[in-house]
């Protein structure tokens, strides 16, 4: 494996376990000022919903921009949404700062979800064909090593720093992701007709229609998701 493709591990890591931290923090953060199990919950419902957005939308971008390039833009954009949530939450609690709350978890699990599909894309082009399956299989364990500790470790942190002073914490963890990024350079990425990308809206769907298989694998990622 090389150095690059150890960098884009170390981006996925911090961000997926600042992604953890922050979706605890918030949940936190709603069940202590509404005492609704119901309301908190909503925030995974919400983050599933966003992410599930964000993959209808790819097929625009993916045969047009570069993934790294991607990465990178909403990496920033979390960040800066990040920085709009902890100003929204220091606020009096009231209605519409529990509304905008939701907008802008939404917005930010939009954004992850980018990051999470293009990382495939990213891997194809720093590794040879032979070690994919390797540096896929690699990138996932050490994925759900740090998500376990994560989960594991995020009340601890919570109890410590209180749930807005958390969104610092992963808004360090996602600048240094963004950073890791920055070493990371891609093939070049072709671009095609807009007739063709916008096609391309609808190949995904197509596919998971004919092949059964493929379709319940994919129903099983969105029930582990939401429980």
């Amino acid at each position: 494996m090389t150095q690059r493709f150890y960098l884009l591990a170390a981006s996925q890591v911090t961000a997926n376990v600042g992604f953890v931290l922050y979706t605890m923090a918030v949940t936190s953060y709603i069940k202590e000022n509404t005492g609704s199990t119901a309301l908190a919950s909503m925030i995974t419902m919400t983050s599933l919903l966003a992410r599930l957005l964000s993959g209808l939308i790819v097929p625009l971008l993916a045969d047009t921009y570069k993934s790294i390039h991607i990465m990178r833009s909403v990496q920033v954009m979390q960040i800066g949404m990040l920085v709009g949530l902890y100003v929204l939450l220091t606020q009096e609690f009231t209605v519409t700062v529990l509304t905008m709350g939701f907008i802008i978890v939404g917005i930010i699990s939009f954004f992850n979800g980018f990051f999470s599909i293009f990382k495939t894309s990213v891997v194809r082009s720093l590794v040879n064909d032979s070690q994919r399956m390797q540096a896929n299989s690699l990138l996932s364990t050490i994925d759900q090593t740090f998500l376990f500790a994560g989960w594991s470790l995020g009340g601890f942190v919570l109890s410590l720093t209180g749930s807005t002073q958390s969104l610092f914490i992963t808004a360090g963890l996602l600048s240094l992701s963004f950073v890791c990024l920055l070493f990371i350079k891609e093939a070049h990425t072709y671009k095609q007709t807009q007739k063709r990308r916008a096609a391309k809206l609808m190949e995904g769907w197509r596919f998971l229609w004919i092949h059964k298989r493929i379709r319940a694998l994919v129903i099983m990622d969105i029930i582990q998701d939401i429980c």
